[in-house]
């Protein structure tokens, strides 16, 4: 299995957490954002509390961030069902936070659940 470039691992690592930081910040609706890199893939969701006595907590897919090493290049994805589909309204890029922002934004809502 590929994985990502050590130079490209740190740089999203260090994007990823202050995306993940800045959306716990938000003043009217803070969230609680992880991920997860798996080999060339970007696994970003949201930890939500379980509403039971017992303190549980669940995590909700919200997109996938995939690493192409042959164009060198990040696409983007959302959940359909139950398999991850390419996000059409914005294309491949070199730059991941184009892809952020993107999720950030929103217009289509495919990434935050309320």
């Amino acid at each position: 299995m590929s994985a990502l470039p050590e130079f490209l691992h740190i740089s999203a690592t260090r994007r990823l957490d202050e995306f993940c930081h800045n959306a716990g910040q938000h003043p009217v609706k803070p969230r609680l954002l992880g991920y997860r890199i798996t080999g060339l893939q970007v696994y970003l969701f949201e930890v939500r509390k379980g509403t039971s006595k017992a303190a549980t907590s669940r995590e909700l897919p919200m997109a996938q961030l995939r690493f192409s090493l042959e164009l060198n290049q990040w696409s983007l994805h959302h959940q359909n069902g139950s398999h991850w589909q390419l996000y059409l309204n914005i294309g491949p890029t070199l730059e991941l936070d184009k892809l952020l922002t993107a999720i950030s934004q929103d217009p289509l809502r495919f990434f935050w659940h309320d």
